[in-house]
């Protein structure tokens, strides 16, 4: 049974396993079938991942970051990281801003065919 990114999950995909806080309060029990009402509901508690039952709706979205010619992403990271100069490499809230920032400017690459 696969687990997927909390962001990536769909409405009807259902839960194989039961999902609980860092509480251990269960949030939603296994077989749920997912609403986005369940989905928001992970997303406000921090949860990063949930098993889901198999099925033809579980295709997680492919990452542009893999995507893309290695160059063009070291060009486009260089780019990004000079206006992060204070970058705190340690710090993962840090990191995760890092990699949505070189995210964007990918997909704005791809959809513009430009690095700008």
């Amino acid at each position: 049974m696969p687990k997927i990114k909390t962001e990536s999950l769909r409405e009807n995909m259902v839960a194989a396993t039961d999902v609980k806080n860092m509480d251990d309060m269960l949030l939603i029990p296994a077989g749920t079938r997912l609403t986005e009402k369940h989905i928001n509901i992970l997303l406000t508690w921090g949860i990063e991942e949930v098993v889901v039952e198999a099925g033809d709706q579980v295709n997680e979205p492919v990452d542009p970051l893999r995507t893309i010619p290695p160059e063009m992403l070291q060009r486009i990271t260089a780019d990004v990281r000079k206006r992060f100069r204070s970058l705190d490499d340690s710090s993962p809230v840090q990191q995760e801003i890092l990699r949505l920032a070189i995210l964007r400017r990918v997909m704005m690459t791809l959809a513009h065919g430009t690095s700008h």
